[in-house]
């Protein structure tokens, strides 16, 4: 078997498009908006407390 010369030449592959590095996080944001989320659970854990003793719906199991 006999291989031509122009199956054998070598062809460069194109290059990969540069890809740009993706954003720093940013830790600052994230850990306000993560307090932020926990504030407004316990706020609305504290106003379904208050609003079912005022209501009377809810038990008192701590006696």
């Amino acid at each position: 078997m006999q291989v031509s010369a122009a199956n054998t030449a070598y062809t460069p592959r194109p290059a990969a498009p540069a890809q740009t590095p993706s954003p720093a996080a940013d830790l600052t944001a994230l850990a306000v908006a993560q307090t932020n989320v926990k504030m407004t659970v316990a706020a609305g854990a504290a106003l379904a407390q208050t609003t079912g003793e005022l209501t009377g719906t809810l038990v008192n199991i701590s006696a």
